[in-house]
């Protein structure tokens, strides 16, 4: 089930809560690996997060974290929950132990599992999971060996162990039933308002801010083997040293995760200064680097959604990514699908260029509103259960 909800919908929602006799719900919120910088996993649980807040005015939240973290919301309904940082050899273990401890204290209504795993909680609190990716699965060598691990251990007990299931995308349902036979709802990520068309002159300060001359192509990714930053890299000095692209340059904006040297050491040994990388961009400023680009390209292996593919789509940037259902979900008609091979990034690109630039498609959007009233639902549904 998409996550586009009708105003029924919401009121059964709402008077369904309304039905708890004055008793203020418990909610606790696995918050153990939102970061300051959110992208991806934490981006999706944290904006869910806030709108929960008035979605669900009598809840009372807890946020589970090892490590002091920022609340969705800034209110005496919510608390967060951090101790034994020392004892956290990783997000997982805390939360298994430590944070294991801390909810069962808090005699929670319900528990959301932000990220594939769950505490050990009594049986009368709910537990709701969401599931991003099946990464362990379909490419279990282009992600940490830790998270191979941990998932292969964990994640189909969890999967068990929840009252329900959530999914990020129709792709990822899919794979969820195909893997493990159990059906979850889909609750697509969104964009804020930020990400729309933009105007010339609401990109010049942004490519002068960061002393970007036109033309570019863009790419927004975590620098980890799975997100393939690396093939990019080399098929653009590939490009270069033929003369396909002899003016564009390379921008490439996101942090450097596990395993970067290689595209560290190819950026080096190329020699080229037209491969530029900002690291991390907050949100303000990439609307602008999106509007000024010539193309997106987003050639990952295998994603759960791609947000800053339907990022790039919202502000009308023409992308060129890989052809997976996920990716066609947050991508829509009008993206270049390739194969993520050199060849098949290359053909892509030189495809994507000839293309007559065109307005983008007025085309509706998920939003967090949507997303966090389906969740609202499940989680009062669980609670009444």
């Amino acid at each position: 089930m998409v996550a586009l909800v009708s105003e029924r919908t919401v009121g059964k929602c709402l008077r369904l809560f309304n039905h708890i006799e004055g008793v203020r719900m418990k909610i606790g919120i696995d918050g153990s690996f939102w970061a300051s910088q959110r992208r991806g996993y934490d981006r999706y649980c944290f904006e869910l997060a806030r709108e929960l807040d008035t979605l669900l005015p009598n809840a009372q939240f807890f946020v589970y974290s090892p490590r002091s973290i920022k609340l969705p919301i800034m209110s005496d309904r919510w608390q967060l929950r951090t101790a034994g940082s020392k004892l956290a050899v990783s997000p997982i273990s805390w939360l298994k132990i430590v944070g294991s401890y801390l909810a069962r204290r808090d005699k929670l209504d319900v528990f959301w599992g932000t990220a594939y795993f769950l505490p050990y909680l009594s049986q009368t609190t709910k537990q709701i999971l969401t599931i991003h990716d099946f990464w362990y699965q379909i490419s279990p060598k282009s992600t940490h060996w830790l998270h191979v691990l941990a998932q292969r251990i964990f994640l189909k007990s969890e999967i068990r162990r929840a009252d329900a299931l959530v999914t990020n995308s129709q792709g990822t349902a899919t794979r969820l039933y195909s893997f493990t036979g159990h059906k979850s709802t889909v609750i697509l990520p969104a964009i804020n308002e930020l990400f729309q068309p933009q105007s010339q002159s609401q990109v010049d300060p942004v490519l002068q801010r960061f002393g970007i001359d036109t033309p570019y192509l863009l790419n927004v990714a975590t620098w980890e083997p799975r997100k393939n930053v690396g093939l990019l890299v080399k098929t653009f000095i590939g490009m270069k040293q033929v003369g396909l692209i002899p003016n564009h340059k390379l921008l490439l904006v996101g942090k450097k995760g596990w395993d970067y040297a290689y595209i560290q050491a190819l950026i080096a040994d190329s020699g080229l200064k037209q491969i530029i990388a900002l690291d991390y961009v907050p949100d303000e400023f990439l609307p602008g680097l999106y509007a000024g680009a010539d193309l997106f390209v987003f050639p990952s292996i295998y994603e759960g959604f791609g947000m800053p593919l339907l990022e790039a789509r919202a502000c009308g940037t023409q992308s060129v990514a890989t052809d997976i259902t996920e990716l066609r979900e947050a991508g829509g008609s009008d993206t270049t699908y390739i194969q993520p091979t050199e060849e098949g990034l290359r053909a892509g690109i030189l495809a994507a260029l000839r293309k007559p630039k065109t307005p983008p498609k007025s085309t509706a959007m998920p939003t967090w509103q949507a997303g966090a009233q389906t969740l609202a639902n499940i989680i009062i549904e669980a609670a009444q259960r």
